[in-house]
């Protein structure tokens, strides 16, 4: 092993044991060494302006003692430098809360999916003790050496032990999807419609890694619109994929992506659930292709006997982006008695002009006590909103929204300065959501079924004035 001034990269793995057999009693959540957290959290901090060379020596580091697990990643890895150190930099600053220990047994299932085995956990530690170790060679010493040792095996304990009930209870490590149908609509959504051949376990509100068979190793969470039961065998997932300025999965999935292409899903994961049975009121607010998991969500109110009384923001560009325009006719068509707004700002508005319209909306609402508010959209038009709805007076556990940060790399940096300044956050791919194999999507809502009682008004506060609806609107 060299020390901190050294210039070759051995391979410490040994230093870690075996591969992981079963999680610590005293794992991260709260009983390692009292002094392990405070250590760990200083020895990252000191690195973290340095946080490009840190990952890119890890991982040259991996690659070059365990070369046969280069192809658990993608080809272009730019983005996995950030992704990296910024989860590890949240799992760190999570050492010592009660949940933690359940958070990583979630995310040690969900990287079945890369193949990742027992086995590695050690290779993976020996190589993040070694960058770190060549990034501190003024501070680094036996005992921060010792912190993270301990800390990083727990963790792998608590991942392993995660995975392997997963494996145990017969849940595949992914799901091997064909796409049977892909619409592109106006050049900037698609839907897409793959179908898998074993039964998927999900709930609505939540969402699914995907990989496509042209970009193997890139993974990125996409919402479920829907999961339709086609037959005993088969089960036709659908998603709703914006297309990101520069972004590789996307760009595929929208221009090269047919019938008949393969894609690889992880386990649904996600805690933006539908209100629970009994919520009197519900108000649906999606942004873009945030209506992809308020779709689903708006399907299981209608099906309750009795529904609670429902209303439908939708908003977007402009109105030929409203992609689901079909859905959306038929559903008020079908549904006379819902209320229903669909926001877009007219030629020559600005971009934003459709939530600014929305928000306004929101504000001459006076009917927000005993509301629920179900949220999704872009991360700016998701934070901006949930702040307007508290100064309106919802109270914030009344407001469900995906937990997961909004990434600061949607916003694009800079330069590498600015990156390590104001880091991006990281998706949890594994939030408290997540069900076992069992579940099963239930039959499709019926439109003839006797409607709920209809949706009341809290008077002309809460309606907007007719010249600020623009698009499709129904409002009882």
């Amino acid at each position: 092993m060299c020390g901190p001034g050294g210039n070759h990269m051995d391979d410490d793995s040994a230093a870690f044991g075996g591969p992981p057999r079963a999680a610590a009693e005293d794992g991260p959540g709260g009983g390692e060494p009292p002094d392990d957290a405070e250590v760990v959290r200083a020895s990252l901090e000191r690195v973290r302006r340095r946080a490009g060379h840190v990952v890119r020596y890890f991982f040259a580091h991996l690659f070059r003692h365990h070369p046969h697990l280069r192809p658990l990643f993608p080809a272009v890895m730019d983005d996995q430098y950030e992704r990296m150190f910024t989860a590890l930099t949240q799992v760190v600053e999570q050492l010592g809360r009660p949940g933690l220990p359940a958070r990583l047994e979630r995310l040690g299932r969900d990287h079945r999916k890369f193949g990742v085995a027992d086995a590695d956990y050690p290779a993976v530690g020996a190589s993040l003790v070694a960058a770190l170790r060549r990034h501190s060679p003024a501070t680094w010493d036996a005992p921060t050496e010792a912190a993270w040792q301990r800390t990083y095996r727990s963790i792998a304990a608590h991942m392993a032990a995660g995975a392997r009930r997963a494996a145990a209870a017969g849940e595949p490590g992914c799901w091997e999807a064909t796409v049977v149908s892909h619409r592109l609509h106006g050049d900037h959504t698609a839907v897409i419609r793959a179908a898998v051949r074993r039964p998927y376990p999900w709930l609505p509100g939540q969402y699914a890694t995907v990989e496509h068979q042209d970009l193997p190793g890139v993974w990125r969470p996409y919402s479920l619109a829907g999961v339709t039961v086609a037959d005993e065998r088969e089960r036709v997932l659908e998603f709703h994929v914006g297309r990101v300025p520069g972004g590789l999965l996307s760009g595929v999935l929208c221009d090269t992506t047919r019938p008949g292409h393969r894609l690889r899903l992880g386990p649904a994961s996600g805690s933006a659930l539908a209100p629970p049975p009994g919520t009197p009121g519900v108000t649906l607010i999606a942004g873009g292709t945030g209506w992809a998991p308020v779709k689903p969500v708006l399907d299981e109110l209608l099906r309750r006997r009795p529904a609670p009384r429902i209303r439908v923001d939708a908003v977007a560009r402009g109105e030929a982006h409203f992609y689901d325009g079909a859905f959306l006719d038929g559903l008020l068509r079908d549904r006379p008695w819902l209320s229903a707004y669909w926001w877009y700002q007219e030629q020559g508005e600005g971009l934003i002009r459709a939530a600014e319209r929305l928000h306004e909306h929101l504000r001459r609402r006076r009917d927000w006590a005993g509301e629920t508010v179900y949220l999704c959209g872009p991360g700016g038009f998701v934070q901006e909103t949930a702040e307007l709805l508290f100064s309106c007076g919802l109270p914030p556990e009344a407001l469900i929204r995906d937990p997961q940060p909004a990434s600061a790399a949607r916003r694009g940096h800079v330069s590498h300065a600015e990156a390590f300044l104001d880091p991006s956050a990281v998706h949890w791919i594994d939030p408290d959501a997540r069900i076992g194999p069992d579940a099963r999507i239930g039959p499709p809502a019926d439109p003839g079924a006797a409607p709920p009682a209809p949706a009341t008004a809290a008077g002309p506060s809460c309606l907007p004035r007719p010249a600020e609806v623009r698009g499709r609107t129904r409002a009882s």
